[in-house]
């Protein structure tokens, strides 16, 4: 999304939209209380037939998305497919409360239990790019309404086709319509929607949009994740294949007209094969030794994606020195389709993750709720002249540094239970 976020507008036609969302807001939130009601087995037997009918559609997909048709499908549809299929198989079990062992409690809770719940945030607004116009948004939003959340898909620039047949693919695998609107793709319309009110925001786009829509959503205190640009770097190992470092740049340029977020930009090689890398590849090759190279890396602030080539295993140790959020090793771009894998920035590229596990947590809020088994609650009591003396003994007695503190801290703990009796 490269178009100006602009600030709220007092025409007569904003005034007209502010009110059509604030209707379709309340009829919204009716529909996403029923929803989040719903056993999340519920809301997969939803998805599993999304799934199906993606595939008998995936024609309609590529006629709605301007790129060659093997690219639409393997960039876009297949993905999101595959999206499906891994909520379909890990979201029951991560959305599960779990219950808390008693291991690591503190001794003075003895008898306090607690759970931990992942509840919907209630409607997600998730503002979608122009690069990729189904395979993200649909992900963003196919997570957030598996978490029991309402949707509202603010398309890209030219993304409002395909995110309207992803619309009636959900109406026909039995989702209640007001669960997923589709807005237009103006960015007055996503402002409306904040305006109206939405419970967290899920952008992916430039730093400049994100800045500006940032703006608007912290005077609302509106939670958001930033999926932001990048500025990627290529590392060369000593041990890299150079036929394979060109080739998989060569690809990463060309890969969706090299309008992908995690495209290679520029190359750090050893200086003794930066001029033969020159001759490879069109990016700026840069001579640089290890630690000099991940210092000018880090020097543009973004922290988004990038690729390492060597050999495996030196490859992987270097690899855990790069700051990005998603780093592949001796391949590009493609393995971070994994539906698994959680993607997201640092820094200027933004913030929190979206797909994989990770993903469909950042559309949950955690509830933590515990709760007193015993009838003995010393702390209500009236306090006691030497409960500072007893607090003091308890603590060195349970955090101590010498055996001999410890038990110093034992004997006058009882010296003063005996008192009190």
């Amino acid at each position: 999304m490269n178009s100006t976020f602009p600030a709220a507008s007092s025409t007569a036609t904003a005034s007209l939209t502010a009110v059509a969302s604030l209707t379709e807001a309340a009829q919204q939130r009716e529909a996403q209380v029923l929803w989040a009601e719903q056993a999340v087995r519920s809301r997969l037997e939803i998805v599993k037939r999304l799934r199906h009918i993606i595939s008998r559609r995936s024609g309609d997909f590529v006629r709605a998305i301007p790129r060659n048709a093997a690219d639409t499908l393997v960039s876009e549809v297949l993905p999101l497919a595959e999206a499906c299929r891994f909520l379909e198989r890990r979201a029951e079990a991560l959305l599960r409360p779990r219950r808390m062992s008693s291991s690591g409690r503190p001794i003075w809770l003895n008898g306090v239990v607690f759970e931990l719940l992942r509840e919907p945030l209630g409607v997600v607004l998730v503002i979608g790019p122009f690069n990729y116009p189904l395979f993200l948004p649909g992900v963003q939003s196919v997570q957030a309404l598996v978490a029991g959340n309402a949707v509202i898909a603010k398309p890209g620039r030219g993304g409002s086709a395909a995110l309207q047949i992803l619309s009636e693919c959900l109406l026909e695998a039995g989702l209640d319509k007001r669960l997923f609107r589709v807005l237009g793709e103006s960015p007055d319309e996503a402002g409306a929607a904040i305006e109206a009110g939405v419970d967290k925001v899920f952008l992916t786009g430039s730093e400049t949009t994100g800045v500006e829509v940032l703006s608007r959503l912290a005077r609302h205190t509106i939670p958001s994740v930033m999926e932001l640009s990048g500025d990627d770097p290529v590392f060369v190992r000593p041990t890299a294949d150079l036929a394979l470092v060109a080739s998989a740049i060569r690809f990463g340029q060309r890969f969706n007209d090299g309008n992908t977020c995690i495209a290679p930009r520029r190359v750090f090689a050893p200086p003794f094969l930066a001029d033969r890398l020159r001759q490879l590849t069109t990016l700026p090759v840069i001579a640089a030794e290890d630690d000099d190279a991940l210092f000018q890396a880090r020097q543009s602030g973004y922290a988004l994606g990038a690729t390492v080539f060597g050999e495996p295993v030196e490859a992987a140790s270097f690899s855990r020195r790069v700051r990005a959020g998603v780093v592949v090793i001796n391949d590009i771009i493609v393995p971070t389709a994994d539906p698994r894998v959680p993607f997201g920035g640092r820094g200027r590229s933004g913030f929190g993750v979206t797909r994989g596990a990770e993903g469909l947590l950042e559309m949950t809020a955690l509830k933590a709720i515990l709760a007193r088994n015993t009838k003995w609650l010393p702390h209500l009591e009236a306090r006691h002249p030497g409960d500072a003396d007893l607090f003091a003994s308890f603590l060195q007695l349970c955090h101590g540094g010498t055996i001999r503190e410890r038990l110093r801290a034992l004997f006058r703990l009882m010296q003063l239970g005996s008192q009190r009796r």
